[in-house]
């Protein structure tokens, strides 16, 4: 076999290789999803209140969204395997010094803060390095496909530790202490220690096998700023046979672009291999890195734009003149679409730097979007949910509570499966086939968050188990896609090569989205506690389990997560519809370009 056909089998080796690493650190990277299956043992054992409990578990939900802006410059400057050392290690401090602050029922409240923040921030970083590495190894017209199906697993993490902890440290057969303090079970102390030990060593698994494929870079330079412009396309012997330079000079109305003086262009759509000539289609499967710096004198003027940031948007059209006379030919159709069929401005991705997103609506619409989006509170407080709507007379109450609570987290966890490998696929067919932003399956999934919302705000005297199964699906599943559409829509939006500092900057402000919606559930429950009558003598609750029955003790803050939504929707939808302007002024500038080809 030739030196090149080794190469090209080592790569997909490697490609392979580093996605079957990802999706395993996937599916432990969500641990912090299954809190509920033992916040109330925490809660029992250190006699915190449900805002307590609320507040912890919010801790590590912000510390998942904040931790990108940690983790994010971390994987664009030292590359995946930093990024997964820093998870090993942050996941052993934090779910270790659980283990050992669980054991003792020592620490309080902010030491368990602290250390679940450092779990939290662990792991966004085997999230980050398992998602951008596998996302700049595949093209970007399979990248939705890629993300869902990490993000599948990441989503099942749930259901695998809830089950793991249900069947394997569940405490059902443990025989209460009656001379010990320490209430809760010494099961959810093996389990934290099984956390401890599992999630370190995977990511440390993942630091050694899982890389990222360097892809040969495609360079054009500016060698003029007047009209007469030369163009030196260079390609990577290892990929092609020969290599091409193609030199073309002529009077155009306009140099063959108006970014900076090089350009550095990265094949997304062809697996790092670049195609052969220079091709309009390149512009369709590249990624452009941008540099701050004034169009070349003559170009057109951008003064007329309705949104920020469209400038740099329409400075990525391909000069169609520049690029046919260099191939020798001509063309006279006044239509992109048709003169080339493979030409797509949503699949059409710009690098930007940090800097230039924060003159982007796109990035400012989707950053609200993130930060409204309600369903927090409603994963992290099934468990209590389920004890307000059974009967509390009910001797089983406590465990067909318990049981309940185990169905509806794998439920939840199997809709977000579903729901990440559906929104994938479904969105890369569609921005394919029909050339429309992935960003309007984001736009539907936000609508569809808002039913489960109004069910468990307005169900009245109390919301059924049938209501619930079906909230539980939705949130689960409508979850799951705006997850895995987020990691694909950051690429279509502001490029790869500072991947992961663009999570952080979209995501870091999200952090207060769980803080926030945990802690206005936890203060409508507890004050729907303080308004709860005596419980009947023949009625005890057990470890803390039951403080609350009836829809008093949900359905306002679900009102209010209801308001908040629409503020999502509203965002989300202006987002799918500032990014389809985009596309269609790209589509725009290549006509004006096309419109000079003789």
């Amino acid at each position: 076999m030739s030196n090149k056909g080794n190469v090209l089998l080592s790569e997909k080796a490697t490609r392979y290789l580093s996605l079957a690493i990802g999706i395993l650190v996937m599916a432990l990277s969500g641990s912090l999803f299954s809190f509920a299956s033992f916040g109330m043992d925490l809660k029992a054992r250190f006699g915190f209140n449900s805002s307590n409990i609320n507040l912890l578990a919010a801790i590590g939900d912000t510390a998942m969204y904040v931790g990108f802006l940690i983790v994010g410059p971390i994987y664009d400057h030292y590359g995946e395997r930093w990024t997964m050392i820093t998870a090993s290690i942050l996941t052993f401090l934090g779910y270790g010094g659980m283990y050992i602050a669980y054991a003792k029922a020592w620490g309080g409240l902010g030491f368990l803060m602290v250390l679940y923040c450092l779990a939290g921030v662990a792991s966004t970083a085997g999230y980050l390095a398992a998602l951008a590495a596998n996302m700049a190894n595949f093209s970007a017209a399979t990248s939705g496909t890629v993300s869902g199906v990490l993000l599948a697993f990441f989503g099942l993490s749930a259901t695998l530790f809830s089950q793991i902890k249900t069947h394997l440290f569940s405490g059902d057969d443990e025989v209460p202490d009656p001379t010990s303090v320490l209430k809760g079970t010494r099961a959810t102390q093996n389990y934290l220690l099984f956390l401890t030990i599992i999630t370190t060593a995977t990511y440390m698994i993942g630091a050694i096998l899982m890389m990222k494929i360097k892809k040969p870079e495609e360079v054009v330079d500016i060698l003029n700023s007047d009209s007469t412009s030369s163009s030196i396309v260079s390609e990577n012997p290892e990929k092609q046979d020969t290599d091409i330079n193609t030199t073309g000079t002529a009077s155009v109305s306009r140099p063959v672009q108006t970014l900076s003086r090089t350009t550095t262009l990265t094949p997304s759509m062809h697996n790092g291999r670049v195609p052969t000539g220079l091709r309009l289609e390149n512009w369709n499967q590249s990624s452009l890195t941008l540099d701050k710096e004034e169009a070349f004198p003559g170009a057109p003027d951008s003064t007329h734009h309705h949104l920020p940031g469209d400038s740099i948007l329409d400075k990525a059209a391909p000069n169609a003149t520049t690029a046919a006379m260099s191939l020798g030919t001509t063309t006279t159709t006044t239509d992109p679409f048709k003169a080339n069929k493979s030409f797509n401005p949503y699949l059409t991705t710009i690098d930007m730097k940090p800097r230039e997103l924060l003159l982007q609506s796109t990035f400012w619409f989707f950053v609200i979007a993130q930060v409204s989006q309600q369903g927090f509170s409603y994963i992290n407080n099934v468990d209590s949910i389920i004890h307000a709507i059974l009967n509390p007379v009910d001797p089983n109450a406590t465990a067909r509570a318990v049981s309940l609570t185990g169905t509806h987290v794998t439920l939840i966890s199997i809709g977000n499966c579903l729901g990440r490998l559906a929104s994938g696929i479904l969105s890369d067919w569609v921005i394919s086939r029909y050339r429309i932003s992935r960003s309007i399956f984001f736009f539907g999934s936000e609508i569809i968050i808002l039913v489960p919302l109004l069910i468990m705000g307005f169900s009245n005297p109390a919301v059924s188990l049938t209501g619930l199964i079906v909230s539980s699906a939705l949130i689960g599943a409508t979850y799951g896609a705006t997850g895995a559409l987020f990691a694909s829509m950051v690429r279509d939006l502001f490029g790869n090569r500072y991947y992961g500092t663009a999570c952080g900057m979209v995501m870091v402000l999200n952090g207060a989205n769980p803080f926030i919606a945990n802690q206005i559930y936890g203060v409508f429950y507890d004050r729907a506690v303080t308004e709860m009558p005596p419980a009947p003598d023949n009625v005890h609750a057990t470890n803390g389990h039951m403080t609350c029955v009836g829809p008093s003790c949900y359905n306002n803050s679900f009102k209010v997560a209801s308001l908040l939504q629409l503020v999502c929707i509203l965002s989300a939808g202006l987002l799918f519809w500032a990014h389809m302007k985009k596309g269609r002024k790209l589509v725009q500038r290549m006509l004006q370009s096309e419109a000079t080809v003789v």
